[in-house]
C-alpha cells in the first residue's frame, strides 16, 4: 500500500520556488520528514504524546526558521493557501508553504515542504 500524497492547501497563482536551506543547516525540505517514513514516524511519537509542536503549523514553521537560520526570536502567522509567514523582530521575514503529509486535521503532523523567495 503506497502512503498518501502531502496535503495542503490549494496553490494560487503565485509563484513558488523551493531554496535550500543554508549549508550546515539541520534543515532539509521537507521538513522535519524527509519522506513518508520519517513523517509515519513523527506521526507515532506525536499519538504517543512525544512531539506535540508537530501539530501545530505556526510551531513547526518557528522551528525551521530556528533550525535553518538560527533565528530564536521568530513567531508565525499562518495565512491563506498553507502559507505561515514567519517574521522577526528586526523585519526579517520568511513565507513557508506546509502541508500535513498523512493524517488531516487537529491530530495529524505538519511538515514545511517548500520556502518561497523572501
Amino acid at each position: 500500500m503506497q502512503p498518501p500524497a502531502p496535503q495542503s492547501a490549494p496553490q494560487t497563482a503565485q509563484e513558488e520556488t523551493t531554496t535550500p536551506a543554508p549549508a550546515g543547516s539541520a534543515a532539509e525540505l521537507p521538513w522535519p520528514a524527509a519522506g513518508a517514513a520519517e513523517a509515519a514516524a513523527l506521526q507515532a511519537a506525536v499519538d504517543n504524546g512525544s512531539q506535540p509542536w508537530l501539530l501545530d503549523p505556526a510551531e513547526v514553521a518557528v522551528s525551521y526558521a530556528s533550525a535553518a537560520y538560527g533565528w530564536t526570536d521568530a513567531e508565525a502567522q499562518p495565512g491563506p493557501d498553507g502559507i505561515v509567514e514567519v517574521r522577526r523582530p528586526g523585519g526579517q521575514r520568511l513565507a513557508l508553504t506546509v502541508a500535513q503529509p498523512g493524517r488531516t486535521g487537529k491530530s495529524g503532523i505538519w511538515v514545511v515542504t517548500t520556502e518561497h523567495d523572501r
